[in-house]
């Protein structure tokens, strides 16, 4: 029996230029595979109404069973998702007088006159119905047209989980709900490349029709996403987990998480097992693995700050750098990492310290020291590490990846691993 499959636009220049990252695609995905039904396509399209209707138009000659249009419902002039459907569909746009009186009562329930602009907001696509959004003003809706569902949300994340939860997921389920289950998982990794990645999953994942692998790759990172299909949810779910483990153990102390479980995470965990806080010192980073960290919401519970000491002179003011040692070894030694890990430790009373010194480029590499020359410096009090590395990549590419791996360092000082990369000995006498 023929799968039921979905196709996902995105409506916004900010997806399109990267300004701001798409995540209801990847999520709509999640939802629908326990019902049978597959994501196989994901397109970003801009504000534009004619770029609108061919993409629309493109997906329902695509013969798929439902089309997930996300943003561009709004009232500025901007949104111009529903001319674009209309305009595909060869339907005007109708005033739905449901929708009308619901923003009408918005509006005046908050004390305000609904200005004109908002009138738009109440046009649908003739035929469509209305979807109502408990989360903004934005109305969606959804219509039939031959074998198609097709929903046109709002794009606003949190507006359009809920709409997909209170409506679209049950009208799937009533109409289109597939006779087998799609189940995903993911293996986070750090340290290895992709090819080498790949190269270990292959070892262990027989071809199987049921099974399908990806790998998406990050400075520094490699994400390995499994799907398995099978005839029911238990099905799906028992030969996800045999795969799962099999990746995770081909991949070894490399793999630090799966699914949505971040190394900041983890790294917060170890710490919090251990009573310790973490600090930073930085040069060639410039403050990305603070940043890093307190992406995260309660790493103050584990995090004390970072010190970025970018000039040799203020090496020695924040970090009690000698300056006899960065005139006899360099800013970019194996001597100054760790001169640096020691001081954030002490200035900042932490128990665990880790600093970054290097060549970030596009200038200033030698033949001895190359641009993406970075050396990592960790300090737990009892045990002290210095690590060599040459990142590949433009600045921003090197500065990623050197924000990874120090990351990536501490977990494995803290598990008693084996660092990553060249083990540097750290002695004055040896500049």
């Amino acid at each position: 029996m023929r799968r039921p499959e979905a196709t996902f636009l995105g409506i916004g220049g900010e997806l399109v230029s990267g300004r701001r990252e798409e995540r209801n695609g990847p999520w709509l995905g999640a939802q629908l595979g326990p019902l049978g039904v597959e994501l196989t396509t994901r397109v970003l399209v801009e504000d534009d109404e004619d770029r609108i209707a061919a993409a629309v138009g493109a997906a329902l000659a695509s013969g798929c069973d439902l089309v997930v249009v996300a943003g561009g419902l709004g009232p500025t002039v901007d949104d111009r998702t529903r001319q674009g459907v209309a305009k595909a569909l060869g339907v005007p746009l109708v005033v739905d007088e449901g929708v009308l009186a619901a923003l009408e009562k918005r509006y005046r329930d908050r004390g305000l006159e609904m200005p004109e602009g908002a009138r738009v907001m109440a046009l649908l696509p003739e035929g469509a119905e209305p979807v109502p959004n408990p989360k903004g003003s934005a109305s969606g809706f959804v219509l039939r047209h031959r074998r198609t569902i097709f929903f046109g949300l709002p794009g606003v994340p949190a507006e359009f989980r809920a709409m997909v939860e209170r409506s679209l997921i049950p009208r799937v389920r009533r109409e289109l709900a597939g006779s087998s289950v799609l189940l995903a998982g993911a293996l986070r990794t750090a340290g290895l490349t992709e090819v080498e990645v790949a190269r270990r999953v292959g070892e262990v994942l027989p071809e199987d029709p049921r099974l399908r692998t990806g790998f998406y790759a990050l400075p520094g990172e490699v994400e390995v996403a499994l799907a398995a299909r099978g005839d029911d949810e238990a099905d799906a779910r028992d030969l996800l987990e045999t795969a799962m483990e099999k990746v995770a153990a081909a991949l070894g102390d490399a793999c630090y998480g799966r699914d949505a479980t971040t190394l900041v995470e983890v790294l917060g965990r170890l710490l919090r097992e251990r009573g310790a806080r973490l600090g930073a010192a930085e040069s060639c980073t410039g403050g990305l693995v603070a940043k890093r960290v307190t992406d995260l919401p309660g790493a103050s519970e584990f995090f004390a700050g970072g010190i970025v000491a970018y000039a040799n002179e203020e090496k020695t003011r924040f970090l009690g750098v000698p300056e006899a040692l960065l005139d006899r070894c360099g800013a970019v030694s194996p001597e100054t990492a760790l001169a640096m890990a020691r001081g954030a430790r002490e200035r900042l009373g932490v128990e665990v310290a880790v600093a970054t010194t290097g060549i970030a480029g596009p200038g200033g590499g030698t033949d001895t020291k190359p641009v993406g020359l970075v050396y990592i410096g960790l300090t737990d009090g009892s045990e002290e590490r210095v690590t060599r590395h040459v990142f590949p990549g433009d600045r921003g590419t090197i500065r990623a990846w050197a924000t990874t791996i120090a990351l990536e360092q501490v977990r494995r000082l803290l598990l008693g691993l084996d660092p990553l990369g060249e083990v540097s000995e750290a002695g004055e006498d040896r500049c």
